[in-house]
């Protein structure tokens, strides 16, 4: 016999299915809207970025294109250049020998300047900050000084962690760092010189700066190597000659 309390739960409960049925469909809807959504969202993106790829492979190939042409017109000149001066040292000897003399003076001109590379024996100094609890740093006088001493000694070529050491470079610390050529070095410093292994090394064990930097209990080591690669320098003369005035 089914009482009024019995039927009362019946239509609590389909009520209760009813409601919870509404609910997940809702959240159904809502989750496949999102899901439509995300895929309509990305397959634009896509679309946009192969348009992209499309365009930068574009532009990438015409700049290969125009990189092959200027190549070889470059090298179209330099065969004219090599005709012309055959000939010049055929039929003017004198004018052929000044233009020799010319190019070597331009050529020491450049190396001194910093814009070919060198490679030749010489020393590594590395030099980097106490590990001590009263920490010592290596200052921007720290590495001016060696350069002084190492160039003094006959250096022919010094870079500090990369960066090629020209007359209008500049040292100057940066809080933490050591600012060079206006590029930001942090410790530890590599300085690599050019030149008799044996007198650069002597020259810098000899130094005051030396000295200190023992003195200071600053981690250090120097090394005599047979063959050092010091790049070009990169930077704008320019840019250095007016932060000196």
């Amino acid at each position: 016999m089914t009482t009024q309390a019995d039927a009362k739960g019946r239509a609590y409960k389909r009520v209760y299915g009813i409601i919870v049925l509404v609910i997940f469909i809702v959240i159904g809807g809502v989750v496949a809207n999102k899901i439509v959504t995300n895929r309509r969202t990305i397959r634009a993106e896509n679309e946009k970025n192969s348009a992209l790829i499309e365009q930068y492979t574009k532009e990438a190939n015409e700049l290969s294109a125009e990189v092959e042409a200027i190549r070889d017109e470059l090298s179209s000149v330099e065969n004219r250049y090599r005709t012309v001066l055959s000939e010049l040292k055929e039929t003017d000897r004198d004018f052929y020998n000044l233009l020799n003399m010319y190019d070597k003076d331009l050529e020491l001109l450049r190396f001194k300047a910093g814009l070919t590379s060198v490679s030749g024996s010489g020393i590594i100094i590395k030099l980097d900050d106490s590990g001590l609890i009263q920490k010592a740093l290596v200052h921007d006088t720290y590495l001016t000084e060696i350069l002084n001493v190492l160039k003094e000694a006959g250096a022919q070529a010094i870079s500090v962690n990369g960066e090629r050491i020209v007359a209008t470079s500049e040292i100057l610390c940066l809080g933490p760092s050591i600012r060079v050529n206006g590029v930001r070095l942090f410790a530890p410093y590599r300085i690599s010189a050019i030149g008799d292994p044996d007198v650069l090394q002597k020259a810098y064990q000899e130094s005051k700066i030396y000295s200190t930097i023992v003195a200071q209990n600053l981690l250090y080591d120097v090394q005599k190597t047979d063959r050092i690669v010091i790049g070009s320098f990169t930077g704008d003369h320019n840019k250095l000659i007016s932060k000196l005035y």
